[in-house]
């Protein structure tokens, strides 16, 4: 494969990666919406989101291997195509996730017994949204600073979501266990959220920088190079 032709198919994959990381977001901003009374989305719409994206998904992938396959890049392009496969799996399961979100607002409008909303419910969700759009800033500008800045946030909502969990099970006690567990489904959910956030960031730490530290935490990731 001529290398122009190359570049051109790598611009455009680069691209599509990003155009779906935009529909994700709006996925994820829709089902905290009905989780939070606002907006005005339907489960059918989060469905259908969401299957566009799985489609996508799968395109974007079959183009990475075939670029793969056909060219055997090196250095700076065989890591940007690896970290497109990567992150590309991970934006998918954030939708499956938002789709998750989606179905538990739901089950959680139909209950007779709804809890008050812990307000660390909120507090996540409003961190992990902004955990997954500067990890997609940080891999648009390759900027490894900025993933690892994201990284360092996780911890807080890992924080919220153990709050979430404790004060449901204090309301199972007075008898509201099936809209509890709603809330802890989706407070769940939106903590995987924060940790896919966290593994683009990672990932991006590996383009730009050639390093490993997954699993290392933001701590070795800041001791980078």
């Amino acid at each position: 494969m001529p290398h122009k032709h190359f570049d051109e198919r790598l611009t455009d994959l680069e691209r599509r990666l990003l155009a779906m990381s935009h529909k994700v977001e709006s996925l994820v901003e829709d089902s905290v919406a009905m989780v939070m009374g606002k907006g005005d989305a339907t489960i059918d719409e989060i469905y259908a989101a969401d299957d566009a994206i799985d489609e996508e998904e799968v395109g974007i992938e079959e183009g990475v291997i075939e670029l793969l396959a056909l060219h055997q890049p090196m250095a700076s392009d065989l890591r940007l195509l690896v970290t497109m496969l990567k992150v590309n799996t991970d934006l998918e399961r954030i939708g499956d996730h938002a789709v998750n979100i989606a179905e538990a607002a739901v089950r959680l409008r139909e209950s007779t017994d709804r809890p008050p909303r812990p307000p660390e419910l909120e507090e996540m969700s409003r961190i992990a949204r902004q955990m997954l759009r500067r990890a997609l800033d940080a891999l648009v500008h390759r900027n490894a600073e900025e993933a690892v800045a994201v990284m360092a946030e996780d911890d807080r909502v890992d924080g919220l979501h153990e709050s979430v969990f404790r004060v449901m099970l204090t309301h199972m006690l007075e008898g509201s266990l099936t809209a509890c567990l709603q809330v802890i489904l989706i407070s769940r959910n939106i903590e995987r959220i924060a940790d896919l956030a966290t593994n683009i960031s990672e990932d991006v730490i590996f383009m730009v920088r050639g390093t490993t530290v997954r699993h290392g935490g933001a701590e070795a990731a800041a001791g980078t190079d």
